[in-house]
């Protein structure tokens, strides 16, 4: 990968995007039906879909705070996602976002501690820095990973393939 790729950060479409700002779509929380009390990893501005009570934001280090009731977390996708989801398994109430990597130990070491994991069905059109949707979405499937009845719940309305794990 050249330099200037890797100035650009990771991307959902395209390596060649000039954006490592992604944002979930409107639709993954109009399905969902919850609010949550934290976004954990809140865009700066903010999005006004994203149904918190409160927002982390990156100045904020999201990871760092001290997280309470339930969480919405998207996390930086790559080599930070592990930290996040560690947070989120030691915090154990709450829902995560992320690219369905059943291969890496992140998955292994705290997806696998959820109560439950929704693989979605068809990829997610994530929606970039400008808040615009295109493309064909995301270039690999995401999972919602929940931890918590409440969270279970929320994520057992989207269309795929639910797995209830058994870490109550």
């Amino acid at each position: 990968m050249s330099d200037s790729n890797r100035k650009m950060g990771f991307s959902h479409e395209s390596q060649k995007a000039q954006s490592v700002e992604w944002y979930t779509p409107p639709y993954i929380f109009e399905k969902m039906g919850i609010e949550f009390d934290i976004d954990v990893c809140a865009p700066k501005d903010g999005v006004p879909w994203i149904p918190a009570k409160k927002h982390f934001h990156k100045e904020m280090d999201g990871l760092s705070q001290q997280w309470e009731g339930t969480v919405w977390c998207n996390p930086p996708y790559g080599k930070e996602t592990q930290a996040w989801l560690r947070k989120m398994s030691e915090h154990r109430d709450g829902v995560a976002l992320v690219f369905s990597r059943t291969d890496c130990k992140w998955f292994h070491d705290y997806a696998a501690t959820a109560e439950a994991i929704m693989f979605l069905k068809g990829r997610v059109r994530f929606v970039d820095g400008d808040c615009k949707t295109g493309g064909s979405g995301a270039g690999n499937g995401s999972i919602l990973i929940a931890w918590g009845k409440k969270a279970v719940d929320a994520i057992s309305k989207h269309d795929g393939v639910m797995v209830i794990l058994k870490n109550t």
